[in-house]
């Protein structure tokens, strides 16, 4: 995959340690708006030293196909308003990718995670030759379950204490995507 790509309004890059400071700023300015969706963070993950060491070991596995984040920005501007990332264990035609994303509080229901995934999915399905992606979503996260269906992700089940999330398990709605449903001529795309 490419380290950046335009849609019609965003830049989507893989970021490099130079960027600390950029996603830094992004992880604290939504530490309250992601808090409910999220497990609880290390000490220090919202400093920029934190946020260097996780870009090296993002570039890391990238780079052993065990993974790759797209940071979100609108074209021409600076803050990341955005990631969109793809867990790839073992990358064969069997595998399963785990897809996560995160919208800042201000670029929320503007379409922006919408236009990012439906512009990277097919992307990481043709260039891992994937057969099927899954989310895992809190129940009360209406606006994630919009977008997952937008997509096309169909709901399989009920993940069961899945998740510690706020100091307890929590159950997570799991949806998964497969390959033919985004390529239904040949389960391929080309680049």
């Amino acid at each position: 995959m490419l380290y950046t790509y335009k849609t019609s309004r965003l830049t989507l890059k893989i970021l490099h340690e130079d960027a600390a400071g950029l996603t830094t700023e992004f992880f604290r300015k939504n530490q309250e708006f992601f808090s409910p969706w999220e497990a609880s963070h290390p000490p220090g993950y919202y400093t920029e030293e934190y946020q260097r060491q996780v870009l090296a070991a993002e570039s890391v596995q990238h780079l052993r196909s065990q993974a790759v984040r797209y940071y979100l920005f609108i074209t021409g501007k600076s803050p990341v308003i955005g990631t969109a990332s793809f867990s790839l264990p073992g990358c064969s035609p069997e595998s399963c990718c785990r897809l996560g994303y995160r919208l800042d509080k201000d670029y929320t229901g503007r379409g922006f995670m919408t236009e990012a995934l439906m512009y990277l999915i097919p992307k990481v399905f043709f260039f891992y030759q994937i057969h099927r992606m899954e989310a895992n979503v809190l129940p009360e996260n209406a606006p994630s379950l919009r977008l997952l269906k937008r997509l096309g992700f169909i709901q399989e089940g009920t993940a069961r204490g899945y998740a510690f999330l706020g100091g307890r398990y929590r159950d997570l709605l799991r949806y998964s995507l497969l390959s033919d449903e985004i390529f239904p001529e040949c389960g391929k795309s080309a680049e």
